[in-house]
């Protein structure tokens, strides 16, 4: 008898990526798994046990510790009232597993006493193969299965890794040294009205955060802005918008009428002002926020009358935030068209433009291929709608089975694609790279997560990047204070230093065959897929007479960043992830996974051997008028 598992996030968490990593391990098992979309309120989530019946059942909540207790408590609560804690078919108990922050799973222990049921709290382990063993546990996998998965896993989770870059890591923590890292320059006038500027005139990379205290009001993070600027240790603070200023900034009678799940709540234009101003000390950083999901065009026009983005960058996502990944309202292609036009209007400002559609794909097991294509859509979209300062932004280390060497692979085949589509561009565009660690990589054990992100910076220092948007080390653990900020700040900028002391051990290793086998295989394959989305446009295609060879990436350009051919790839199964639940962009039987070179591939699902596009895009069913596909 098949048994069954429903995974979910609660509330408003993105966070799936740790329910993708649990599918692929039990469904070595046999075990069915559901993964419902993030943001799945909770009469779906009892349909779909109402539907599976599972043995199983995995919740998860890795925002805000007291926001998860409720949600948690609450649906538990409801499970119980709905006779739902007990499957329908054999009156067998559901087995309930929790994951969430070790504050959460700290707090759920403590109250395991009075919940309707029994819990397995799944904390995030530093030693992960111990953590999958508890997750075998819950599952009840034993014996000689139990030690194949294991194996499996060991193979995958630890791929090859430079060891150079142990070393330096260590050098970079030992005895907390980096502490006495000096502050920052003060930036000259122009420089804090230029972001462009200010990165030329820094003798590193210039350092973003995103940052935040979750609150019922923003003085909490006006007074983490203040103190953050102060300490100088920071160049450009984002501003992690809460859900409903995403939502209803502007509406302030709305935001009483509801909950705020994480993040700043700024209602108004004088929200706005407030953190600018705390700004204006120190190094003076520049102030940027999230992206919204409605209005973004107005938005952008208050931000920059506030005193917003004025030194900053802006990054506006090509095909999230908006039905797809359930953050708004709107249809994939009405979105585009607004993230276009957001596009339009920061360039207006002279505002460099950051498409930051790669890091969402990743977040959702996208496999390489349509992780480096990303980048040469993103491109396509901000040189042809007139940027002149393209922000790429590489997130190292996400998945985290990722290798040092795959990192690099697929880091610089992006950034060669994004070059080859604007090569001739009218308007000249400057492509500013722009590096981060992947959350998800770091422990919520501090001593670990420093070296972690020591050893991460070394290795995105290897690409050269102009950018580092700073991850704190705490934040596997909970979100970051100004105090995190300013420690962490120094920690990347010793990072930066030792690298730049042993540049020369380093970057060999963009040339070893590792590296360079894998790059060649990432563009060739996100040319073929790039040509076949290009095909989507209703405009002219490329002279037949260039087909023999294959028109240039920059040819294509116009095509590459036509809306209709952008939505269509969607759509059609072109751009695709596991992760997509929208019943519209699924592509079932999808599956990608980790390999032992570490990178991600598109597997046969029949074989889970890799394969190529040519295959993937064949098996996808189009309507008749789907327009042919061509070879290079």
């Amino acid at each position: 008898m098949t048994m069954h598992c429903v995974l979910c996030t609660l509330g408003n968490d993105p966070h799936t990526q740790g329910l993708f990593r649990i599918r692929r391990m039990v469904e070595k098992a046999g075990i069915v798994c559901h993964v419902l979309p993030p943001g799945a309120s909770e009469e779906v989530i009892l349909q779909a046990i109402h539907e599976h019946d599972p043995l199983f059942l995995g919740l998860s909540y890795r925002l805000s510790p007291d926001v998860g207790v409720r949600l948690f408590q609450g649906l538990l609560g409801r499970l119980a009232q709905s006779g739902l804690l007990k499957q329908q078919h054999g009156e067998a108990v559901r087995k309930v597993a929790l994951a969430g922050l070790p504050e959460t799973m700290r707090a759920m222990q403590d109250i395991a006493s009075s919940l309707p049921c029994p819990i397995w709290t799944m904390a995030q382990d530093n030693d992960r193969m111990r953590g999958a063993s508890r997750v075998l546990d819950f599952f009840g996998i034993q014996g000689a299965l139990r030690t194949q998965i294991l194996s499996a896993l060991h193979a995958e989770w630890f791929p090859p890794r430079i060891e150079a870059l142990d070393v330096l890591a260590k050098q970079v923590v030992a005895n907390d040294a980096y502490r006495e890292e000096p502050p920052l320059p003060i930036p000259s006038q122009e420089a804090r009205h230029s972001y462009t500027k200010r990165i030329e005139d820094s003798p590193i990379p210039v350092l973003r955060v995103h940052f935040g205290v979750p609150d019922k009001t923003i003085r909490p993070t006006v007074e983490g802005i203040a103190r953050i600027a102060s300490e100088r240790v920071i160049d450009e603070i984002s501003i992690g918008s809460s859900d409903l200023s995403q939502r209803y900034y502007g509406k302030p009678h709305v935001f009483a009428e509801r909950k705020n799940d994480g993040g700043v709540p700024y209602q108004v234009f004088d929200d706005l002002v407030a953190m600018v101003e705390a700004a204006q000390r120190g190094n003076y950083p520049s102030l940027k926020p999230y992206a919204h999901v409605v209005d973004l065009v107005e938005f952008v026009r208050d931000c920059v009358r506030a005193g917003m983005l004025i030194g900053a960058h802006q990054a506006v996502p090509l095909y999230w935030f908006n039905v797809l990944d359930g953050r708004g309202e709107m249809s994939v292609p009405e979105s585009i068209v607004e993230h276009i036009a957001a596009i339009r209007e920061l360039v207006k400002y002279g505002i460099p433009t950051e498409m930051n559609d790669p890091n969402q794909w990743s977040s959702r097991w996208v496999h390489d291929t349509v992780f480096c294509a990303d980048y040469a859509l993103i491109s396509a979209v901000m040189s042809q709608n007139g940027s002149r300062d393209l922000v790429l932004q590489m997130q190292f280390n996400k998945p985290r089975e990722t290798s040092d060497f795959a990192d690099l692979a697929k880091m610089t085949a992006g950034l060669e694609l994004a070059r080859q589509v604007i090569a001739k561009a009218p308007q000249r565009p400057k492509i500013w790279r722009e590096t981060r660690t992947g959350i998800d990589s770091l422990d919520p054990d501090p001593a670990i997560a420093k070296y972690q992100l020591a050893r991460s910076t070394l290795l995105q220092m290897m690409v050269q990047p102009h950018i580092i948007h700073q991850v704190s080390y705490c934040e596997a653990d909970h979100i970051a204070t100004a105090e995190d900020v300013i420690d962490s700040s120094k920690l990347v900028r010793r990072a930066v230093r030792v690298f730049q002391q042993h540049q020369h051990e380093l970057l060999p290793y963009l040339k070893d065959p590792k590296v360079v086998e894998r790059r060649a295989f990432l563009l060739s394959e996100a040319e073929f897929l790039l040509q076949q989305i290009a095909k989507l446009s209703a405009l002219p295609y490329p002279s037949p007479a260039l087909l023999s060879a294959g028109p240039s990436l920059d040819a294509l350009a116009p095509l590459l960043a036509d809306p209709q051919a952008l939505a269509l790839a969607i759509e059609r199964g072109y751009m695709a992830a596991p992760g997509i639940f929208h019943s519209r962009y699924q592509v079932k039987h999808l599956v990608t996974g980790p390999q032992p070179h570490g990178g991600m591939d598109c597997l046969d699902p029949s074989t889970f051997e890799p394969m190529k596009e040519a295959q993937r895009l064949e098996r996808l069913v189009h309507p008749t008028d789907a327009p042919p596909m061509i070879s290079l």
